[in-house]
């Protein structure tokens, strides 16, 4: 996997809204972030668009998105949010001109679909906060995600949980929404690479849902051919006592027949601790008594 170049103080970076409709207030606070960051930012024509659920037809997001990649001058595409709509654009992408001049991806939530597409294409991109983290009061992920964009490599160190399951690992690190990539399942978007750590959250959905998804992975072989496993914010839902467990134990139960390092409650997810991580990047990856420990190779 390539690393798309680090930023330096006066880059040119671009905000994008490849999916869902956003507040334009937001866009204007985010702009002001990152302009604080020393960077110039341009904004897509049709990144404060409105129409129905989403920002703007499927012509005018793929627009925004396409001048983004083709753009030599630009460095960072930071997309607005997620919510739903980057599966239009994906068979219409043209990754020519980025990979003359590559640049860092950085969204979560439906944004999964895109990573999927650049780690195809053999780029790293980074599974991180969008325009309302540059904006809350929480501040650490997007100083965290400041000093990642500037080559400042992280590591994490999570307390433990009673679901952990102890072992190191090294793998590129694939994943992202798992409703996401449950839906890229046998397209040419389902790319999971064997001896992946692969981390996972999600947002809504049932605990049926989540069992249903777990056991795709499972059945299509995904689960026994990870070397790892990081099990992140799994938020805004409700626990169904019918179903006789709980989301994590949901997971736990899936992946019981394999040997592989098992970390559970990651901040990575729709929260407000939503740590960045670089995906398709080689990580280190232990789990001890201690906790757990994510870190770049």
């Amino acid at each position: 996997m390539i690393n798309p170049p680090f930023l330096r103080i006066g880059d040119c970076v671009r905000i994008v809204s490849p999916a869902g409709a956003i507040n334009p207030d937001i866009i204007d606070e985010a702009e002001a972030c990152l302009r604080s960051w020393g960077l110039n930012v341009i904004r897509g024509k049709f990144v404060s668009s409105i129409l129905g659920r989403f920002s703007g037809s499927i012509s005018q997001r793929l627009f925004d998105f396409q001048e983004a990649l083709d753009d030599p001058e630009c460095k960072a595409i930071f997309c607005s949010r997620g919510g739903y709509g980057s599966v239009h654009l994906l068979s219409k992408i043209d990754f020519a001109c980025f990979h003359a001049n590559p640049k860092w991806l950085i969204g979560y939530s439906d944004i999964t679909l895109l990573h999927a597409c650049l780690q195809i294409e053999g780029f790293t991109s980074i599974h991180g906060g969008m325009a309302k983290i540059l904006v809350r009061e929480a501040k650490e992920p997007a100083i965290l995600l400041h000093d990642l964009l500037w080559g400042k490599m992280p590591e994490y160190c999570i307390k433990p949980h009673l679901l952990n399951r102890l072992g190191k690992t090294v793998g590129p690190l694939h994943g992202g929404n798992l409703s996401i990539l449950y839906s890229l399942r046998g397209t040419p978007y389902d790319n999971i690479p064997k001896g992946s750590v692969l981390f996972i959250e999600d947002v809504g959905e049932k605990p049926y849902a989540i069992d249903r998804m777990m056991y795709n992975l499972k059945l299509g072989g995904i689960l026994k051919n990870i070397s790892g496993l990081i099990v992140g914010q799994f938020s805004d839902y409700e626990e169904d006592p019918d179903f006789g467990k709980s989301v994590y134990e949901i997971i736990y139960d899936a992946v019981s027949e394999y040997s592989y390092p098992v970390c559970f409650d990651f901040p990575v997810g729709h929260v407000d601790l939503n740590l960045p991580l670089i995906m398709g990047h080689s990580v280190y990856f232990e789990v001890n008594q201690e906790g757990a420990t994510l870190s770049y190779i």
